[in-house]
C-alpha cells in the first residue's frame, strides 16, 4: 500500500471509528433520557466551544501540558542514564535493583499525600509526580535496551581498545538510544494519566483540575469534556513525538523501533 493510500486508509478508518462512537453515544444519551448524567454529543459539544470561545480550556490544556513537558524533561535524562548505568554496571545494578522493584510496584497516586506534605499544594508537588512516573518508565526502558546490545559491537570497541567507562559513552549509549525513545513514548501516557491525579488535590487549573470541578458542580458535561481532553491530549502527543522521531530521527524511526 502506497503512502497517500495509508494516510487515506488511516482518516477514514478514524472518521468512522468517531462517528460510530458519536452515535453510539447519541443513542445511549437518547434511551438514557437524563441529560444531567449522561448529556448528549451536542451539548458536550456547545459546551466545549463555549469554554473553547472564552479561553478556559485552553488555559486548563496548556496547564496540563506544561506540566507534562517539565516532568519530562527532568525525568528523561535521569531515568535514561540510571537506566543504562545500572544496565552496564553490575555493582549500581546490585545496589539500586531492589528499589527499582519496590518502585514500579507503586502507583504516583499513592505518593500524593507524601507530595503534598513536602512540597506543599504547589506545582512542585505534581512537577515532582510526573517525574516520578516518567524517569521509572524511561529507566526500565534504557536498562533493558543496554542488556541487549549487540556483542559484536561490545567486542568490536574492545578491538579498538577502548575501556569500559569510554565504551558506556561512546557504544552503549546510543546503542540503547531506540529503547529510551520507547519508555519516552510509553512515558507520555503514563505522564498524562498522572496529570489527572496531580490535577485532583490542590490544582485550580488544568484538564483534572476540569473533571474534578465538574464533579463539585454535578456538570457532567465539563467532566466529559476534561475527559475526552485528556485523551485526546495523550494521542496528539504520542502522534507529535512519533512524527518527530521518524522525521527528525529516521536512524531510529519508531516504524521500524518503536511501532506504529
Amino acid at each position: 500500500m502506497t503512502a497517500p493510500k495509508k494516510i487515506i486508509y488511516r482518516v477514514v478508518s478514524g472518521a468512522i471509528s468517531v462517528a460510530v462512537f458519536v452515535v453510539i453515544w447519541s443513542i445511549a444519551s437518547t434511551l438514557f433520557n437524563t441529560p444531567i448524567l449522561l448529556p448528549s454529543p451536542t451539548d458536550v459539544f456547545h459546551s466545549a466551544m463555549s469554554m473553547l470561545y472564552e479561553g478556559e480550556l485552553l488555559i486548563h490544556i496548556g496547564s496540563s501540558v506544561k506540566r507534562l513537558i517539565v516532568g519530562m524533561a527532568v525525568g528523561v535524562p535521569v531515568g535514561a542514564l540510571i537506566g543504562c548505568a545500572m544496565g552496564w554496571f553490575p555493582t549500581v545494578n546490585a545496589l539500586l535493583d531492589p528499589y527499582v522493584r519496590m518502585a514500579n510496584s507503586i502507583p504516583a497516586i499513592a505518593l500524593i499525600p507524601f507530595s503534598l506534605l513536602w512540597f506543599g499544594v504547589s506545582e512542585f508537588s505534581r512537577y515532582a509526580l510526573i517525574f516520578y512516573t516518567v524517569s521509572l518508565c524511561v529507566l526500565l526502558s534504557a536498562r533493558a535496551g543496554v542488556r541487549s546490545v549487540s556483542e559484536i559491537q561490545i567486542k568490536a570497541a574492545q578491538s579498538l581498545g577502548l575501556g569500559e567507562k569510554e565504551m558506556f559513552v561512546r557504544v552503549v549509549i546510543p546503542a540503547v538510544f531506540p529503547s529510551i525513545l520507547s519508555g519516552v513514548r510509553t512515558g507520555i501516557g503514563l505522564g498524562v494519566m498522572v496529570i489527572v491525579a496531580a490535577e485532583m488535590v490542590g490544582a485550580s487549573d488544568g484538564l483534572g483540575y476540569l473533571i474534578m470541578e465538574g464533579r463539585s458542580h454535578f456538570a457532567v458535561d465539563r467532566m466529559i469534556i476534561g475527559i475526552l481532553g485528556l485523551g485526546l491530549l495523550s494521542l496528539f502527543l504520542d502522534r507529535s513525538f512519533t512524527y518527530i522521531v521518524e522525521h527528525v530521527m529516521p536512524r531510529w524511526s519508531t516504524k521500524r523501533r518503536v511501532g506504529n
